[in-house]
Parts: structure tokens; sequence; C-alpha cells
């Protein structure tokens, strides 16, 4: 019976396309072992086994590997992106600075000329108690009498026999002593 299987076997697969052509196209190397195939093969062998085997290149150490990839960015077109690159990030940052340094002016830079003298006065009204009271005098001069003061209640001008000076004149000479006081001193007292 099992004869009677391979003989079907075979003429089953003798009946596949792929076969046939295989057979039709080479029938004498289908599946055949070339002449003397098994006589040369243990001296083949033998003689691969022989080389020698190539040694792999030695690999070079992470300084070496650092200097080559310093090397590398040192050519010209990697030196010349990392430059441009350099030259965009101070650039951005000079431009930054910039534009800081223009939208908010140094302290020093206001003088008492570009404050109003409704803004100054409005300012040592509402701060009259942060000045002392030994400052003012000295940087208002001798002109002004000495005003005593009562704690809880408004200071009251001294009593004189000379005539009241006019509105007029009383304004200029607080413009005159505004003129005189020196920005150093008032730096000091805030």
């Amino acid at each position: 019976m099992s004869s009677m299987n391979d003989k079907e076997l075979r003429d089953e697969l003798g009946e596949l396309p792929f076969l046939k052509k295989m057979k039709e196209q080479s029938p004498q190397t289908g599946l055949q072992v070339p002449k003397n195939y098994f006589k040369h093969l243990p001296d083949e062998v033998l003689r691969k086994a022989k080389e020698p085997v190539p040694q792999p290149l030695p690999q070079p150490s992470w300084m070496e590997r650092a200097g080559e990839f310093f090397a590398g960015l040192l050519q010209p077109r990697y030196a010349m992106a990392f430059a441009s690159v350099l030259a965009l990030v101070v650039a951005g940052i000079w431009f930054i600075g910039k534009s800081d340094r223009e939208t908010a002016p140094p302290i020093a830079a206001v003088s008492l000329n570009d404050i109003s003298d409704e803004e100054l006065f409005a300012y040592v009204s509402e701060n009259i108690s942060d000045f002392d009271h030994d400052l003012v005098l000295e940087t208002a001069g001798p002109e002004l009498p000495e005003i005593k003061t009562q704690s809880k209640t408004k200071p009251s001008l001294p009593k004189t026999a000379a005539p009241k000076p006019e509105v007029e004149e009383m304004e200029e000479y607080i413009d005159d002593v505004i003129d005189e006081i020196n920005v150093e001193d008032l730096e000091e007292l805030l």
C-alpha cells in the first residue's frame, strides 16, 4: 500500500505546473548534485577553516571619537551654520536688551524739570511725614521761619508784624525754593 501511495504522490506532484515547468527547463540540473561535489567538499572545508579570520578594526576611544566629532564641526559647512546660529542668538539678546533699555529710562535720567510743579507739590504734601524736618529746613535755606509743630494738630505759622505777602509773591518764592532744591538731597530723603 505504501508503494501505491508513493506512486500516487509522485503522479500528483508531477502534475503541478511549477514542477512541470522546472522539469522542462532543465531536466539534468533540477535537483542534482554537481559532479565530484562530495569528493572536493572536505578539501574545500579545510581550506576555508585554515584561512585567517580577519581581525575586527580596533574601536577608537571616546576621546578619539569626540575629537573626530569636533573636527567634523570645523568643516566649513558646519562651522558656517554654527557661526550663523551664534550670530542670530547674540543679535536677539542684544535687540531684546535694547528694547528693555529704551522702554524704561533709568531713574537718574528723570530730572526735576520733567516733573510738573503740581505733581511735586502733591507728592510732598502726601509724604510730608516721611521727610526729615531739619533736612527740609536746611534745604530750604535760612529764609523760612522755623515752624513749631504740635502733635495731632496742624502746624501754625508764628505771628509776625510783617505784612502778609501776596499770593503771587508766595508762588514765586515757592518756585524759587523748588528750583534751588538739589536732586541729590531729594534722593537722600527717599
